[in-house]
């Protein structure tokens, strides 16, 4: 009689070979498009099979709802319906800036079904964690610590600007009313170097945060977890003023998920009737995210239907079909 254990062997054996396939085929796809043989490193197959674990587990989650409908709508969420020329090129440039999909808020998996190809394009989209985790370790002085603070209007903030009088840029900081600490007014990121002549604050104010709302296609997400989302864009905001160091980073594959991430911008705004935004909060435990369909013709984003997805284990065992 088989029990619980050798279930649990069995799917660990069923999910390790499929990972292997993972790492082989993106590999194949990748050495193809290049038109050169590429490898990973040891500690570059552990992240591209995190990132395998992380798709097949929103693969696993959408087919379940999928097959839960009244009427089960659409293509099947399986391995063997996803793109991988455009998974193999995106997984790579995401494993070379050393993204762990494991970590909330590094990489959102978020599906397309594309009428043209007949499969998925999956989008791995950089949460703000993992945006400032690669902006971090690639700048040309690289921080010891960012801080970030939401600031509310019981706080008490005072900035301290550089000056002929002051050579280290900083800041006061107290917390008044920490149990009943009113509005939020504003935030403020603090880069701290070795050299702490070096030291930056980055100041937001509740303007720029309500600029953000307005440029954000899903208002509803904003009004929904205010404070989340002010944060996401504080994080941001202090990050793009790190100075990138072309000697550190993978260049090639910085400016893809630049370029991507600017892409992903266009398509929320030209999908203007569908709620694309994602909310990465701590914990990356919910995202709104949609299956969409692709113009045959154009190539433009048609129509699309809203999918919560809750990241929750599971011990499916559908592997890659390819």
């Amino acid at each position: 009689m088989t029990n619980q254990n050798q279930l649990t062997n069995q799917d660990t054996s069923i999910q390790a070979t499929q990972s292997e396939r993972f790492l082989k085929n993106v590999e194949t796809q990748f050495a193809a498009e290049a038109g050169a043989p590429m490898a990973f490193t040891d500690y570059e197959r552990t992240l591209a099979q995190h990132l395998f674990l992380k798709v097949d587990n929103v693969l696993k989650d959408l087919e379940t709802k999928r097959l839960s409908a009244d009427k089960p709508y659409g293509t099947a969420y399986e391995w063997k319906n996803v793109n991988m020329r455009k998974m193999a090129l995106d997984s790579v440039h995401r494993v070379k800036l050393g993204l762990d999909a494991l970590i909330p808020n590094h990489v959102h998996p978020v599906p397309y079904f594309n009428k043209r190809e007949g499969k998925y394009d999956i989008d791995l989209r950089v949460g703000y964690v993992g945006e400032a985790y690669y902006k971090i370790q690639n700048a040309v002085d690289e921080p010891i610590d960012v801080i970030y603070e939401l600031v509310y209007d019981t706080d008490e903030f005072i900035p301290i600007k550089k000056s002929h009088k002051n050579k280290i840029e900083s800041y006061e900081f107290t917390i008044k009313n920490p149990f009943s600490r009113g509005k939020i007014i504003g935030g403020f990121g603090y880069i701290v170097y070795e050299n702490e002549i070096k030291n930056e604050l980055v100041m937001v104010t509740e303007e720029d945060f309500l600029k953000s709302r307005k440029a954000a296609q899903s208002k509803t997400f904003w009004d929904g977890h205010p404070t989340e989302m002010r944060f996401k864009t504080l994080v941001h905001r202090v990050t793009s003023k790190l100075k990138i160091d072309p000697k550190k980073v993978n260049a090639a594959s910085y400016a893809y998920v630049e370029n991507q991430n600017q892409e992903d911008s266009i398509r929320r705004e030209i999908n203007e009737n569908a709620n694309s935004e994602i909310l990465d909060i701590e914990g990356g435990e919910v995202e709104d995210i949609m299956q969409i369909d692709v113009d045959e013709e154009t190539g433009e984003v048609i129509e699309g239907q809203a999918t919560e997805i809750i990241e929750e284990p599971t011990t499916q065992d559908n592997g890659p079909g390819w």
